[in-house]
């Protein structure tokens, strides 16, 4: 059953990405462009979401015959057992929603280096990784690495906040 549903996810997620793909195509190029152009990070997400769609599908097809009971406790059964909160879909959906729009709230008064830091740690603790030194180390490293990426090598202005 879950071989079905991984191969099913991933033939979606490769349709909506070439459908993503298809508009981001479409985007019009202007003199004032610069070397990424505005449809240049939307081509790079459809790209990724056709990539991780084929993935999917592979993984569904390497795991073949039909999927094994999951062992004595899952990992969401055992974040829900030890944090006393079980989440449905939907409800994981909207926690994760309500740290993005809290994202959106602070990334411009603090900056964006704090905020992708909050977020990586408020996202990886949301997610039920436990409460360690390696949590705020990557939310470090992530939100460094982000930084690098959009302002150093795609040359696009994020909010400097209270570091500018």
């Amino acid at each position: 059953m879950a071989n079905r549903r991984d191969l099913i996810g991933g033939l979606a997620a490769i349709a909506i990405g070439a459908g993503y793909l298809s508009m981001a195509l479409e985007i019009r190029h202007s003199a004032l462009d610069d070397a990424v152009g505005p449809a240049g990070l939307p081509k790079v997400l459809a790209f990724l979401m056709i990539g991780l769609g084929a993935i999917l599908c592979v993984k569904a097809a390497l795991a073949g015959g039909p999927a094994r009971p999951a062992g004595p406790v899952s990992d969401e059964a055992a974040t829900a057992e030890a944090t006393g909160i079980r989440f449905s879909g939907i409800a994981r959906a909207g926690g994760l929603l309500a740290i993005a729009a809290a994202y959106l709230l602070v990334v411009h008064p603090l900056g964006y280096l704090p905020s992708i830091f909050m977020l990586l740690v408020a996202a990886s603790l949301y997610g039920g990784a436990a409460l360690t030194w390696r949590v705020f180390a990557i939310g470090a490293g992530g939100a460094v690495f982000y930084w690098l990426l959009f302002v150093q090598l795609l040359g696009i202005p994020l909010p400097p906040g209270i570091l500018g």
